[in-house]
């Protein structure tokens, strides 16, 4: 895999350990988001041991607000009958006994869409717990799956302690007990003007496959992408003009396909995101483009729990 290193400024999203309220908390507007206190701009930022952050590229898109500081939430106490103490002579079951506790130890990768579930997830964990202590790896500026598994020859790493860093070594050191991927309309809208769905099918199954040769007990859950609204208007950086919610509808189906042939987890958020035009509601959207706002990122973090609940049941 190719690794190309890039010189773009990083930007810190701190790992938080905090908690989730049921409605969605009120969020900044992303035209007036405040500047990541993270983002170096010539002056030597201290990241914490454990950040996990991504580089800078289109400064029109929203720019990732820093996370709420912990306020020492707790996550719920085990249900009755669930794990045994340390000094029972009963074996101790090492599965996840709650939806909550099924978030414990995983890492969430990500763009910007993933990035906006981030936000949302933080801002809950102000109040009560939201996906155990999931960690998020995710991006403002457009990084694919192009870049992830060596296609583009000017790719993005994601930035992790201090420095960019492929993401197979970030997993490794993580290690998570599972990883959730959010990616692909990068590769659809802004890498080629007229992007192949196989092909970037294809690249999602070589990310896969590459997380699973360097950690073959942790499971792999891919997160079909939201619609964009109905809206036929796109960013400058959106090099292909033609991007359109048919393109989406097509490269989901597909990457459904593809997971069920390969084995893969999938949780299908894109037809859950769709109103009855199949396009992404405006209550749902941040931008009047494609990102998601709280109201949508809050669809996607219930699906999320409700995967969880198949998995224990």
């Amino acid at each position: 895999m190719n690794r190309i290193t890039t010189s773009l400024a990083a930007l810190c999203a701190a790992l938080i350990f905090t908690g989730c309220a049921a409605s969605p908390a009120p969020e900044t507007d992303s035209a007036q988001s405040a500047p990541d206190s993270s983002q170096t701009t010539g002056t030597t930022v201290q990241q914490p041991e454990d950040a996990v952050s991504s580089a800078e590229e289109h400064p029109d898109q929203t720019k990732e607000v820093a996370p709420a500081p912990e306020n020492g939430a707790q996550l719920p106490a085990p249900e009755s009958g669930g794990q045994t103490s340390a000094s029972s002579s009963t074996p101790t079951d090492s599965r996840p006994q709650t939806a909550e506790a099924f978030f414990q130890n995983t890492l969430f990768v990500g763009d910007s869409i993933m990035e906006g579930i981030r936000q949302y997830v933080m801002s809950q964990r102000e109040e009560t717990s939201c996906l155990g202590d999931a960690k998020f790896l995710t991006t403002t500026i457009g990084i694919s799956l192009a870049d992830l598994v060596g296609d583009r020859q000017a790719g993005i790493f994601y930035s992790y302690k201090g420095q960019e860093t492929a993401l197979e070594d970030i997993v490794t050191d993580l290690c998570p007990d599972r990883i959730f991927l959010l990616l692909g309309l990068n590769d659809l809208s802004v890498i080629e003007e007229n992007p192949q769905v196989s092909q970037v099918v294809d690249r999602y199954r070589r990310l896969a496959e590459n997380l699973t040769a360097c950690l073959p007990e942790t499971q792999i859950v891919i997160i079909t992408n939201p619609p964009k609204i109905a809206s036929a208007w796109l960013p400058d950086y959106a090099v292909n003009r033609s991007f359109s919610n048919q393109l989406i509808d097509d490269f989901s189906a597909s990457l459904m396909e593809m997971c069920q042939s390969e084995g893969i987890a999938c949780i299908d958020a894109h037809t859950l995101l769709q109103d009855t035009s199949g396009a992404l509601p405006e209550d749902y959207c941040r931008d009047g483009y494609v990102h998601l706002n709280n109201a949508g990122s809050a669809v996607v973090v219930d699906a999320l729990y409700q995967f969880a609940q198949e998995q224990l049941a």
